[in-house]
């Protein structure tokens, strides 16, 4: 299943000699029962969110990395060794390059740990200094930076908490149990946003789902008409996972090669890819540009010395600068928590095309060759007959797990995104009813960052609730083809014909079973959850209705206050 798997766990069996074990789809479908391994050596389970590693990580993050990140891991690991090689793996203190590329080790020594340690004394500045010898700096505004940089160790801290057991015990280990390269592939801004870059993490990601619903797909076979069964075959030569199989015949693919294709049609060969990235870079660069210059844009405006005369007043205003400056890594969690929803919808909406005649056509499988894009093909699985339906049932239940502690943290942030733009709405619910001494560019930041974020946490809400309605959408084609064939049992009842009545009667209960079993994994058990509530469309009403009153409320306290500003654009009381 998966001869170069990067976390060394699944390639401990030989799923080619299980193959040759099996005799019967059914068996492929009980993968623990049926290969008689020792499942908890062999077997990946279900990812299940740590709470510990989540706060050992939330300590890592927010403790000043380079001076005492070292000092918690020390207290932490409880062995000096074991501190070393997390400081090196989790970045906190690099400085070995067997660990980390020495590009990385150099912007985190120049521009992240110094950017992390000056906008934390800026805050301290802030919040503890006399107010005369700083009066130039908003203490709101140095507020607002650090939940920017808050939010974003917030979101590492929940990675870290998705991340299984045995991955994490490897980052207190030595290269090559872990290395720069593995920790690449683990993280959404790298190995998961472009997968082409990283050989075989498509392939790792669907056996470790396989795994997880205790299934192996390549014992699975999916029929097909003739044609479409020699095109595939064609098309599988050198993959990791053959069309082909003892357990096949002529006319017959295994599912694990097709769920393949159509995962690398929506995650590494579709043309749009490399333009969505780009759009992507070039709104995450403009934003992380505007926040800074708007502050400064508009202190210049009212004659206000941003950085001050006085070496405390410049601490403070480098660290503001930095702390807006990465707020737009937060908008880049947005975008591509959007992208991953996307990419998602698509490979389970062509498995539920696959479906309805007459199929989908070739070129959405691959969109990049251009042989197949000259030709009109398509390719269509007949629910008629009962091996189909009980493949394409598994392979959909193995397509909605996959990638799933990738998938896991993509709510997670996509929650944490949408709660980072509630606050900075209440923050400005604070300045105006309070009301608190202010500058009107901390109104202006904050207007800026609620609108922005807010807009691309609500893009990836919109993309889950999307991705939630297949599974409606799936039962309702399910539940057609159900009443369809209750019409044409009924005929072979007139008929007599017992036995096209007996072999649609099964069919169509495993068409109902695959109804309920859709309706329980993906409605009930395990849907699409953001801030622990299930992704539905009454769901995006709630939060609209959330983020337009608070800000509602801050105008109407912005106007019930009577706040006017000085020429210098600062607060004055009424």
């Amino acid at each position: 299943m998966a001869e170069s798997d990067t976390m060394g766990k699944v390639s401990k069996r030989n799923d080619a000699e299980f193959i040759q074990q099996i005799n019967s789809n059914h068996q492929a479908a009980s993968l623990r029962a049926e290969s008689g391994i020792d499942a908890d050596n062999a077997f990946y389970d279900t990812v299940e969110f740590s709470w510990r590693q989540f706060w050992e990580s939330f300590m890592y993050e927010n403790f000043p990395p380079g001076l005492m990140s070292p000092l918690v891991a020390l207290v932490i690991e409880r062995s000096f060794s074991r501190a070393w090689y997390v400081c090196q793996n989790r970045g906190i203190f690099p400085l070995s390059t067997k660990y980390n590329s020495l590009g990385f080790i150099i912007i985190c020594w120049l521009f992240f740990f110094p950017g992390s340690w000056l906008l934390t004394t800026a805050l301290i500045l802030s919040l503890f200094t006399d107010t005369g010898s700083i009066s130039e700096i908003d203490t709101f505004l140095v507020i607002v930076a650090y939940v920017c940089l808050f939010m974003r160790r917030l979101i590492i801290s929940v990675k870290y908490g998705y991340f299984r057991k045995e991955t994490y015990e490897k980052l207190s280990m030595p290269a090559p149990e872990w290395d720069g390269d593995k920790t690449r592939r683990q993280l959404v801004t790298w190995g998961w946003s472009k997968p082409r870059d990283y050989p075989g993490l498509i392939e790792d990601e669907l056996a470790i789902a396989m795994d997880e619903n205790d299934v192996l797909l390549q014992g699975i076979p999916f029929s097909l008409d003739q044609k479409s069964a020699e095109f595939f075959e064609k098309k599988g030569k050198g993959s990791r996972y053959s069309p082909k199989t003892k357990l096949n015949n002529e006319s017959e693919i295994s599912a694990a090669f097709l769920v393949t294709e159509i995962l690398k049609s929506a995650y590494e060969n579709n043309p749009g890819l490399k333009k969505i990235e780009s759009v992507m870079n070039i709104i995450t660069a403009t934003f992380a540009l505007s926040l800074p210059a708007l502050a400064l844009l508009i202190s210049n405006s009212y004659a206000v010395d941003f950085f001050g005369s006085s070496l405390g007043t410049v601490v403070v205003g480098i660290g503001t600068l930095i702390g807006l400056f990465l707020c737009h890594q937060l908008l880049l969690f947005g975008l591509l928590c959007r992208f991953d929803f996307g990419r998602r919808r698509s490979c389970i909406e062509m498995l539920g095309d696959l479906i309805e005649y007459p199929g989908i056509n070739l070129r959405r499988l691959y969109p990049s060759d251009p042989e197949i894009n000259k030709q009109d093909r398509f390719v269509l699985i007949d629910l008629e007959q009962r091996s189909n339906v009980f493949a394409w049932t598994l392979t959909r239940r193995v397509l909605k797990s996959f990638g799933s502690a990738f998938y896991d943290r993509i709510q997670g942030y996509t929650s944490i995104l949408f709660l980072f733009s509630l606050i900075c709405v209440a923050m400005l619910n604070v300045i105006f009813w309070a009301p608190f001494g202010h500058h009107v560019s901390t109104v202006s930041i904050l207007i800026v960052i609620i609108s922005v974020i807010a807009f691309a946490s609500l893009g990836a809400i919109f993309s889950a609730i999307s991705l939630q309605r297949l599974s409606e959408i799936h039962r309702d084609r399910l539940r057609k083809k159900i009443f369809i064939l209750e019409e044409k049992i009924a005929n072979f009842k007139v008929n007599k014909n017992t036995d096209g009545e007996e072999s649609l009667t099964l069919v169509r209960a495993l068409l109902q079973q695959a109804d309920e079993s859709i309706s329980f994994n993906e409605l009930s058990y395990k849907p699409t959850v953001l801030l622990g509530y299930p992704a539905s469309r009454s769901l995006i009403g709630s939060f609209l209705g959330i983020l337009f009153t608070g800000l509602v409320i801050g105008l109407e306290g912005f106007s019930a206050s009577g706040i006017f500003y000085d020429i210098s654009g600062w607060f004055i009381a009424p």
